[in-house]
């Protein structure tokens, strides 16, 4: 069989010779009349492609800058909470709608608010409330809610992913801003927690300039988990198991306080909402802000190469 093969590849390596030589001289021709204009196009193209893999365009998503820990960083906690209480002066129908929604929940939550009470603490178990006391109540009580983000962060800075460490940020942020505007919700409502009355009074509000140990609604908790679930819910929505683990947290985090006899049903729903729309609204602005002041995308095709140079003008 060796035999055969070999008189073969010969003979084929034979035919082949004739043929090399022909297109050796159509090969020729070609490059011959390649413009000059041809020339260049596919200099600039292979320009465009040698800087573009350094890295110095911004091309599609990587136009992207998320938050650093730096100046900027903390000055946006000022435009953003100006932003975020002048917003409802911006609202269209779909806004008002979303509030006239939550509006409605929490007046319903308010009517049912003690036999919610009533029935969470008729059915305790041990098992429900390992899991409040060590997973759900910490996710949301202001230090263990710091400790997520710093851990989140940390984890994003050592391994240099600027996504996570600018997510967190981004959740502390809301976390911060959030927790703010329930304290002085607080402040102003002084309205008395179930376990607080010997006879649990949903009704019972002292209003501004009273204890200040009267301090249900809205539930922080609920405020500060939600805040943070929302920002990495938002932000990994193409991941599916983080929003589903996030938002689990944090309705786990709000039920607890049902559960744990701390809060109204009303308390949790208002805070909740709370949590929610200013995570929504601050990773909105993390993505406003982040876009690129400016930016050079290049645009290559087989008959056209040209950049586009993109200019934003805003706050700081």
């Amino acid at each position: 069989m060796q035999f055969l093969i070999i008189p073969l590849l010969l003979n084929f390596n034979l035919m082949l010779k004739p043929l090399l030589k022909h297109f050796k001289t159509i090969k020729s021709i070609l490059l011959h009349q390649l413009s000059q204009e041809m020339t260049k196009k596919w200099i600039l193209i292979c320009l465009f492609v040698f800087v573009a893999s350094k890295g110095l365009f911004a091309i599609g998503n990587d136009t992207a800058i998320y938050p650093k820990l730096d100046i900027s960083y903390l000055k946006s906690y000022y435009y953003d909470t100006k932003e975020f209480v002048v917003s409802p002066a911006k609202w269209k129908k779909k806004q008002w709608i979303e509030f006239g929604t939550v509006t409605a929940a929490g007046i319903l939550a308010y009517t049912q608010d003690e036999k919610i009470q009533k029935y969470f603490v008729n059915h305790q178990s041990e098992t429900a409330s390992n899991l409040s006391k060590y997973i759900f109540e910490p996710f949301g009580n202001g230090k263990g809610t710091c400790v997520v983000i710093g851990n989140l962060y940390a984890t994003g800075w050592l391994l240099k992913d600027k996504r996570l460490a600018g997510t967190s940020l981004t959740a502390a942020k809301a976390f911060g801003i959030s927790s703010v505007g329930a304290l002085i919700i607080k402040q102003l409502t002084h309205r008395h927690r179930p376990y607080q009355d010997d006879i649990p009074d949903h009704a019972n509000w002292d209003g501004p300039f009273s204890s200040i140990e009267y301090t249900s609604f809205p539930s922080g908790h609920s405020t500060a988990a939600f805040s943070l679930a929302t920002v990495f819910a938002m932000e990994y929505s193409s991941t599916i198991w983080v929003p589903v683990l996030a938002f689990t947290l944090a309705t786990g985090t709000a039920v607890s306080r049902l559960y744990d006899n701390k809060h109204w049903a009303s308390d949790v729903v208002i805070g909740s909402a709370l949590g929610f729309v200013t995570g929504r609204f601050m990773w909105k602005q993390s993505k406003k802000n982040g876009k690129k002041k400016f930016a050079v995308i290049p645009n290559v095709g087989l008959d056209h190469a040209n950049v586009a140079i993109i200019i934003r003008v805003g706050e700081p």
